[in-house]
């Protein structure tokens, strides 16, 4: 039995994953780009919104014409003219005038502040009273409040959640360059798998990991060909990932990682060109068996059988590659604080992943740890969350106030 090579940390992975390189830029249309990375720094064309424009229904003034306007004290004001939306004023606004604005209308020149509808009384149609002193820049947008040009508004690197695809509509921008997304072959190993649309016989069990890890990789922006099942048989494995590697950016395989007779992950990882193992081991629970190699530019990564396993390490080390190949980084992961229902053991020197269900209580959130076999498919589908035990410490207590990563 091939015994692991000497366990590498969480850090030590990812810096490693850190060292494979952003794929390749392409241009997409912007109704199609959200989700993607932005593949350099995006600055503004011009200034936005590009004109002064009111922020309320009022009336655009001089501020120096309603100094001092209060209920007792109104400014009275000549009615210049309706401003229509959609339309630059015809002229310049004159002292001791005022002209009805609509929210969102341009401002006309020398207006530099608006007073809302709610401060004003009509005398008649040519008169207004203003009952509300304002300041220069009162109730106004100026042209380039929103974007100066040249200023740069999107670093590159940046998902483009909807907030960015509306900036970039609201500057013209129609297409966006982003980096192209992995293309992931995921190839399920073992004897005892059958598809999951057949009904297994004593001993066999459905493929869960190609559809779940398809899923996830999904999920992280990859493009994903499930390979199909092999069986543990050297040659077919090997001639599959081989024929993977010509076609995608990463290949996973899912089981096959754990050290024994019929394991050959490694082996074949090896064998292809340029081939570097960087990885046979890790200091994690669950996910010890993990792999990660390099052919070229490639990525080859050995993922655990158990779906618990291979999802948690999919969490660690799949997802930051994936998104290191678009350009990308995960700056947070969204989570709660909570306190623990029950003690958890760990080991010094390993990092301890554990599925947690949240409930609300009086004093904030609980987390209640879920303590099943990574095999078991309920475990996952009841967990809100993980916690994680750090490598310094042997467990944390009942009621410890605990850091909650969100799983979604």
């Amino acid at each position: 039995m091939k015994s692991f090579l000497t366990l590498k940390s969480v850090e030590e992975v990812l810096a490693l994953i850190g060292t494979f390189s952003p794929l390749d830029t392409e241009t997409v249309p912007l109704d199609e780009a959200a989700g993607r990375w932005l593949a350099q720094d995006w600055h503004a064309p011009e200034d936005l919104p590009g004109f002064d424009r009111s922020t309320v229904d009022g009336w655009a003034v001089h501020a120096r014409d309603v100094f001092g306007a209060q209920e007792g004290s109104p400014a009275l004001l000549e009615c210049a003219a309706d401003l229509s939306m959609g339309k630059a004023p015809d002229v310049p606004l004159e002292e001791g005038h005022a002209a009805r604005i609509l929210t969102g209308g341009m401002l006309p020149e020398g207006a530099d502040c608006v007073v809302m509808v709610e401060h004003s009384r009509p005398v008649n149609d040519e008169l207004v009273e203003l009952v509300r002193s304002q300041a220069p820049g009162d109730h106004v947008i100026f042209s380039d409040d929103d974007a100066a040009k040249g200023a740069l508004l999107i670093p590159s690197g940046r998902c483009l959640r909807p907030q960015e695809i509306g900036l970039l509509a609201a500057l013209g921008q129609v297409e966006v360059p982003v980096r192209r997304r992995p293309r992931v072959v995921i190839v399920s190993t073992g004897d005892e798998l059958v598809p999951c649309r057949e009904k297994p016989a004593p001993g066999q069990v459905r493929d869960v990991n190609s559809h779940s890890l398809a899923a996830f990789c999904r999920a992280a922006g990859a493009e994903v060909r499930l390979a199909g099942l092999v069986r543990d048989d050297t040659a077919l494995l090997h001639e599959t990932v081989a024929r993977a590697c010509e076609e995608a950016d990463v290949v996973l395989v899912s089981g096959g990682s754990s050290a024994g007779m019929r394991d050959h992950t490694v082996d074949i990882f090896t064998s292809m060109p340029e081939s570097e193992l960087l990885v046979h081991g890790v200091a994690i629970s669950p996910g010890k068996p993990f792999i990660l190699a390099r052919s070229g530019e490639k990525c080859l990564m050995g993922l655990p059988g158990h779906v618990g396993a291979a999802l948690i390490t999919a969490r660690a080390f799949l997802r930051p590659l994936l998104l290191r190949l678009q350009g990308g980084e995960e700056r947070f992961r969204p989570g709660v604080r909570a306190r623990l229902t029950r003690s958890l053991a760990s080991a010094q020197g390993r990092r301890d992943y554990v599925r947690v269900r949240l409930s609300r209580t009086e004093d904030g959130w609980a987390a209640e740890p879920i303590l099943l076999p990574s095999g078991l498919m309920s475990g996952l589908v009841h967990a809100d969350a993980v916690v994680v035990c750090p490598e310094n410490s042997e467990g944390l207590y009942a009621g410890e106030e605990v850091w909650a990563e969100v799983l979604r």
